[in-house]
């Protein structure tokens, strides 16, 4: 008998309301025990105001609690879920209570790995749920429903329906050598071998787009001491983060937030200003500055339109490119203003004022259009694999590559054929096909309680 397991699905702490989750075959005798309700088809998944009573029959709070069949629950078994005052000690009691009556509490990750088991969802819509919940961008959210709706398991079934189909036509050769089949040349095998590699070398490609969109975008701020880099954070931002002084010098440490451009979730770092460094501490701030510039994946170049372009360091220079950076002429309200041409003058370039805020809007909308369309390019519309999916679609794609490397080679077909089996195995372990306890350990173990 499976057992019937239950969590705080909501945080812990003093709030309005709180939500407990039952899960198993007990769940109907719980309804019965503790509202005092026979389970009723008409009164599946609807919000039912009930006394929560203890195993002493005394009530501890007034309830909404919604009873789901195993047919229609998210982990495919009888599910209830109690919404109750928020109140940490009526919470408590509950608890203790659901765990006197036998229920046992939940694992991290156990009411989605369950509706895994239970065939609710395969694996990578699993994953989705955790992703779901880390989301920090409308972007990433967008790319996490269309794994959820089963995307990603239909375009890893369409690689699995065609290994199979090379498969069954190599192994044709094996049982009926005989026989007067088609010649492995490229009309056959090797044509469908070479379009499979291609279409997971584009799955592959994601990985990068998938990295920037839930983590974020790094970006350092880079230039000149006082050349605007702070007061430009501050106007990003909407408050004073960053000191701001005529004091040249004033950053010496670097300084990380976070923020949203647009659908995208920024990671921006203020630098230390380029200049020769005047002692220890400036020269240490400067040289992680061209450390964390060495680790960005966008570059804002703020340079004062109304001094002389800085001199950048050249491996510095070597980084940027006009798809991963981006040069921002300050204090376009000051005297003396000018945009100097001939600075780095492959890369794109705008005005601004951080000071009155004049060319902001267009700044950042320059910014995010950068960012869709060189970073992130096909994104929105596209399934993105994390760094697990990338590490089996690269398994896939060696033991395909040994595949087409023996044919070409004029090895007997039998011997290709083993490499296949590992091909079509590593995509089963993506949507979880393949039983493999260890995995899904440590895949739900990072889920949180509740989930």
């Amino acid at each position: 008998m499976t057992e019937t397991i239950f969590a705080l699905a909501t945080p812990s702490g003093s709030s309005a309301l709180a939500v407990i989750r039952v899960s198993g075959q007990g769940v109907p005798d719980l309804v019965k025990a503790i509202f005092h309700r026979t389970p009723d088809e008409k009164h599946y998944r609807k919000a039912v105001l009930a006394y929560y009573r203890d195993r002493s029959d005394a009530r501890i709070d007034q309830v909404l609690f919604t009873h789901f069949p195993a047919s229609s629950s998210y982990t495919g078994l009888e599910l209830l879920e109690i919404s109750c005052h928020g109140n940490p000690f009526l919470v408590e009691q509950m608890l203790e209570d659901l765990n006197a009556r036998g229920c046992r509490m939940a694992e991290p990750g156990e009411f989605t790995r369950t509706a895994f088991l239970q065939g609710r969802m395969d694996l990578s819509q699993a994953e989705a749920v955790a992703d779901l919940i880390a989301a920090r961008s409308s972007a990433a959210l967008q790319a996490v429903h269309r794994q959820l709706a089963g995307g990603l398991g239909r375009e890893v079934e369409s690689r699995v329906e065609e290994v199979l189909s090379i498969r069954a036509h190599i192994e044709a050769f094996i049982d009926f050598p005989e026989d007067d089949l088609p010649t492995e040349t490229e009309e056959g095998p090797l044509a469908s071998l070479k379009e499979t590699i291609q279409s997971l070398d584009a799955m592959i490609s994601t990985g990068r787009q998938r990295e920037l969109l839930h983590r974020g975008v790094r970006t350092v701020l880079l230039g000149a001491v006082n050349a605007g880099k702070s007061s430009l954070l501050n106007r990003l931002l909407g408050e004073d983060r960053a000191i701001v002084s005529e004091t040249a010098g004033t950053t010496r440490d670097y300084l990380q937030e976070a923020m949203q451009l647009g659908p995208y979730s920024i990671q921006i770092v203020d630098t230390a200003g380029f200049r020769e460094a005047t002692d220890a501490i400036e020269m240490e701030g400067l040289r992680r500055t061209e450390k964390i510039a060495g680790a960005a994946d966008f570059h804002l170049i703020v340079v004062d339109g109304t001094e002389d372009s800085p001199t950048l360091p050249p491996d510095l220079k070597d980084r940027l490119n006009s798809s991963n950076a981006l040069i921002v002429f300050n204090k376009s309200d000051a005297n003396g203003f000018a945009v100097d041409p001939e600075f780095l003058s492959d890369l794109p370039r705008i005005e601004i004022s951080a000071t009155t805020g004049a060319g902001l809007d267009e700044f950042r909308t320059f910014w995010e259009s950068m960012i869709k369309d060189e970073l992130l390019q096909g994104a929105e519309n596209r399934i993105l694999y994390n760094r697990r999916h990338i590490g089996l679609l690269r398994q896939c794609r060696e033991s395909l590559a040994k595949t087409r490397d023996a044919l070409l080679a004029g090895v007997s077909t039998e011997c290709a054929a083993p490499d296949l089996r590992d091909a079509l195995d590593s995509l089963g372990a993506i949507v979880g096909t393949i039983d493999n306890e260890a995995m899904l350990d440590v895949l739900f173990g990072d889920f949180c309680i509740g989930k």
